[in-house]
C-alpha cells in the first residue's frame, strides 16, 4: 500500500468514524469499538510491499496493541516479515503468520493507536499467486477487530516522479504544474495515473476528459499509454489560485504517480467501503503524456518503490490578503432543569480563506456561565481535533480544536452546538467564547473580536441567538461536508482530492 495514501485514508476514515461514535472517550470508559481499513494488496514478484492497516474510532488516549497477520490461499513463495527499525516487537510462526506488538502512541495523538506495520515479500516464482491476508487487532481498551483483504502477486515495475519546483503568482493568476514520470525499469509499464493532493487554493485552470474533478479541483488523471523502458514522459496541469487565497503565503501541491493497477485498486477500495469516487470526468479534450526521451506482457503491475513517486509544486502567493477570525457567542433562557442548545463557535470574516499546516487547528476556549452543566458536546465531525473539558477552574470550561480536515473558507462559520443544562437560574449569567489562534495563525487582522459572550437568562429576556461573531450563524461552505449520518460511509470532506484530505502545507507570512 502506498505510504502517502495510507495517511490520507487514515484521516478520511477517522472523520467517518467520528460522525457515528464518541471519538474521545475517558480512559476508564467501557470497551471502544474501532474499525480497520486496508486496500487489497498488490505485491510485486521478487519484491515486497509495506502493509499499513488503518485503525480508527478509538480515543485520544495512548494504548498498547497487538496485531496478528496471517496469509492463506495460493501464495507459495510469499511470506510475512517484520518491518525494520519500526519500534515494533514482532514474532513469526512460519512464513504465513506474524504477530506484532506496538507501544502506545504519544499523548494527544488524534487517533489514539500506535501504528501497526508489516511487510509482505514475494519470490519471483510467486508471480500470479493469489490469496488472502487476515489481520486481527486486540488491545486492552477496544473490542477485538479483524479484517481480510485479497493479496495478488503481480508484475513489479518502478515509476519515478520528476523534480519539485517553486513559482510565484498573484491571487487569481494562472500557472502550470509541469509534471514528469520516468519508467525506471526494463519493461513496459502499461498505463499510469497521477493523483493531485493540493491545497484548497489550487483550482483547475482547464478540464480534461481523462481527469477527475470535484468542487473545481483536479483530483486525478489516468493515462492509457504504454511507458517504454527507460523513457521519461511529461504533462502539464493548468491551475489558478482562488481569489480568496491567503497572501503572502505558500501553498503546496503534491503529485503522486501510480501504475494503472495501483490506482484502480484504490478506486476499488473506495467502492468496497461505500465511498464516492474522486469526482467526475472533465468536459475538455483528452490529456496525453508526451515522451521526452529515453512490449511486454499485459500482466497486472504494481510499483515496488513508491517512495520516489511524488513531486511537489510550491506556489508563493504574492500580495497581501489576510483573515479575520471572530468568536461567536450565544444567548438563551430557561428554567432550572431546562436543557438549552448554545450555537457558539468561530467565524472567518475573510477576506482570505484560511488553510492550516498539517496537524494544526484553531482552538476555541469556552467558559460556560455559572449554574450550568454540559450534557452533550458538539458533533466530533465538526471538531475533528476534539473537545476537552478543562479541570481546576471555578466554571465549566472546554477547549475545542477545529482540525485540518477542511479549509476555513472566508465568510463561513464553524458552529459548536453544546447542550447545556441550567442547574440554577442566575440572571445575566455570563460566560465567554475565545478564539485562540496563537497555535498556528498569529496574523489575525482584527483580534478585537476574538472574544464573545455567552449569556443565560438575560434580564431583558430573549431566546437563543448569537453575539460577537454573529446571530446564531450556521455552518456553511465546505465545513458542511463534515456533517452526515454514519451510514453514508466515509464523509465527503475526505473525498476532496481522491480521498486525499488535503495536507495543506500552507505557511502564512506577514
Amino acid at each position: 500500500m502506498h505510504r502517502s495514501f495510507g495517511r490520507r485514508l487514515l484521516i478520511v476514515a477517522a472523520a467517518a468514524i467520528a460522525v457515528g461514535s464518541a471519538f474521545a472517550a475517558p480512559a476508564n470508559a467501557a470497551l471502544i469499538s474501532v474499525k480497520m481499513f486496508l486496500p487489497d494488496v498488490l505485491v510485486g514478484a521478487g519484491a515486497s510491499a509495506d502493509i499499513h492497516p488503518i485503525v480508527v474510532g478509538g480515543s485520544h488516549y495512548p494504548i498498547s496493541s497487538r496485531m496478528d497477520y496471517e496469509l492463506s490461499g495460493d501464495l507459495e513463495g510469499v511470506r510475512l516479515a517484520a518491518p525494520e527499525d519500526n519500534g515494533l516487537e514482532c514474532t513469526s510462526d512460519g512464513p504465513r503468520k506474524l504477530t506484532c506488538a506496538a507501544t502506545p502512541t504519544q499523548p494527544g495523538d488524534p487517533f489514539g493507536y500506535a501504528e501497526q506495520h508489516a511487510v509482505i515479500a514475494a519470490d519471483p516464482s510467486a508471480l500470479g499467486g493469489t490469496g488472502k491476508l487476515t489481520m486481527s487487532l486486540s488491545a486492552g481498551s477496544i473490542h477485538p477487530v479483524s479484517l481480510t483483504v485479497d493479496v495478488s502477486v503481480v508484475d513489479g515495475v518502478d515509476l519515478t516522479a520528476g523534480g519539485s519546483s517553486t513559482i510565484s503568482v498573484k491571487p487569481g493568476a494562472t500557472f502550470d504544474a509541469p509534471l514528469q514520470v520516468h519508467n525506471n525499469t526494463d519493461k513496459v509499464v502499461h498505463g499510469a495515473a497521477v493523483t493531485v493532493d493540493a491545497a484548497y487554493a489550487f483550482t483547475a485552470g482547464k478540464q480534461f476528459s481523462n481527469c477527475l474533478y470535484l468542487d473545481g479541483q483536479s483530483n486525478s488523471c489516468v493515462f492509457d499509454q504504454d511507458l517504454e523502458p527507460g523513457a521519461t514522459y511529461e504533462v502539464t496541469l493548468p491551475f489558478r489560485p482562488r481569489p480568496d487565497t491567503y497572501a503572502p503565503g505558500k501553498v503546496v501541491g503534491d503529485f503522486e504517480w501510480l501504475t494503472t493497477d495501483d490506482y484502480q485498486n484504490l478506486i476499488k477500495f473506495l467502492k468496497d467501503n461505500g465511498l464516492d469516487g474522486p469526482g467526475t470526468p472533465g468536459t475538455g479534450p483528452k490529456l496525453e503524456l508526451k515522451r521526452t526521451g529515453t512490449v511486454g506482457s499485459l500482466a497486472r503491475q504494481t510499483d515496488t518503490n513508491p517512495a520516489d513517486n511524488t513531486q511537489s509544486l510550491t506556489v508563493n502567493v504574492t500580495g497581501k490578503q489576510g483573515a479575520d477570525l471572530a468568536a461567536v457567542g450565544a444567548t438563551a433562557s430557561g428554567a432550572a432543569g431546562t436543557t438549552v442548545t448554545l450555537p457558539i463557535g468561530v467565524r472567518n470574516n475573510g477576506p482570505a480563506t484560511l488553510e492550516l499546516p498539517a496537524g494544526n487547528a484553531i482552538g476555541v476556549h469556552i467558559t460556560f456561565p455559572a449554574g450550568t452543566e454540559v450534557v452533550a458536546e458538539p458533533d466530533v465531525a465538526v471538531t475533528p481535533g476534539g473537545c476537552y473539558q478543562q479541570t481546576g477552574t471555578p466554571h465549566v470550561t472546554y477547549v475545542c480544536y477545529t482540525g485540518e480536515f477542511a479549509p476555513f473558507v472566508a465568510k463561513t462559520t464553524i458552529t459548536l452546538k453544546f447542550q447545556v443544562k441550567i442547574t440554577k437560574v442566575i440572571a445575566n449569567a455570563e460566560g465567554s467564547v475565545e478564539v485562540d489562534d496563537s497555535f498556528n495563525f498569529s496574523k489575525d487582522i482584527n483580534p478585537a473580536n476574538n472574544v464573545a459572550k455567552i449569556v443565560l437568562n438575560p434580564a431583558t429576556g430573549g431566546g437563543t441567538g448569537g453575539e460577537g461573531g454573529g446571530e446564531g450563524l450556521p455552518i456553511t461552505g465546505p465545513q458542511t461536508a463534515l456533517i452526515g449520518g454514519a451510514g453514508t460511509g466515509l464523509v465527503a470532506v475526505g473525498l476532496v482530492g481522491f480521498v486525499l484530505a488535503r495536507r495543506r502545507r500552507t505557511r502564512f507570512e506577514a
